[in-house]
């Protein structure tokens, strides 16, 4: 499966198989690496076989977004 990772100068998605992208984030070494993103997963029922396997790292267990939306509120 293919995800996309970006855009190039025309607007084109650029898009890389998962296998490679995993080989990318052993050996990478940029000052702003490449993430995945892939807007389309809930249509995609590959994507949502792998979700059900996925778990929050423990070190993330906290929303980010919600925190910095409740301080920006409580500010």
């Amino acid at each position: 499966m293919r995800f996309k990772i970006g855009e190039d100068d025309d607007g084109n998605k650029i898009k890389i198989k998962f296998k490679y992208f995993m080989e990318y984030l052993i050996y990478q070494k940029d000052d702003s690496p490449l993430y995945l993103f892939e807007s389309l997963s809930d249509n995609n029922e590959e994507v949502k076989e792998w979700k059900e396997h996925y778990s929050i790292p423990k070190f993330f267990p906290d929303d980010l977004f919600k925190i910095v939306t409740i301080c920006l509120c409580i500010c």
